[in-house]
């Protein structure tokens, strides 16, 4: 009966290990996909500074833009994890998503096509970002479930599973913000 219980034990571990594996292979090419998906981003939005610039779109909302881009890339070549890097990167987006809607709406630079398609591309790579940062923290989270529960993970950190953080920004480092109006002048 013993015998029994060790085989069974052992394919149980067995298995623990495979998923932590498969689990740690996903989450590789996740982060590979994000990184991809992050570095497009800095390409265009420099393109879209470059072109907003060269049609005099206004200039307010570009300096922040590029000022949050080179932020994040500092972030980025100091090699911190994704975790760490979320909150420039979230900040990024804010004034990425600022310039957008400033090309939207300008009159000067809403038909001028120079201006309009790095927009439309950088929009397209945005909701890839989402979705790439969807499928990261989704696999992130399946090995820290792993890792952190009962019973399995004794035996996936015996293996060398460590929790890893998730690509987001905790509010405490969200320190952006809104615009403010203008009084009203009665």
């Amino acid at each position: 009966m013993a015998v029994v219980v060790a085989v069974v034990v052992c394919a149980w571990a067995v298995a623990v290990v495979r998923r932590l594996r498969r689990i740690q292979a996903s989450l590789s090419a996740s982060r590979r996909l994000l990184e991809v998906e992050l570095n497009r981003r800095y390409e265009l939005v420099d393109a879209l500074v470059v072109a907003a610039r060269r049609a005099d779109a206004p200039s307010a909302a570009l300096a922040p833009l590029a000022g949050a881009r080179s932020l994040a890339l500092g972030f980025r070549e100091q090699q911190l994890t994704l975790g760490e890097q979320a909150g420039s990167e979230n900040a990024l987006s804010v004034a990425l998503h600022r310039v957008l809607l400033e090309v939207a709406e300008d009159p000067a630079v809403k038909n001028d096509w120079s201006v309009q398609r790095p927009a439309l591309e950088v929009r397209n790579t945005e909701q890839r970002l989402v979705g790439a940062a969807r499928v990261y923290n989704g696999t992130a989270t399946a090995l820290n479930t792993l890792v952190r529960g009962l019973p399995a993970g004794p035996v996936a950190r015996a293996f060398g599973g460590r929790p890893v953080p998730l690509f987001e920004a905790t509010a405490a480092e969200l320190h952006v913000s809104a615009p403010t109006a203008a009084p009203a002048n009665s």
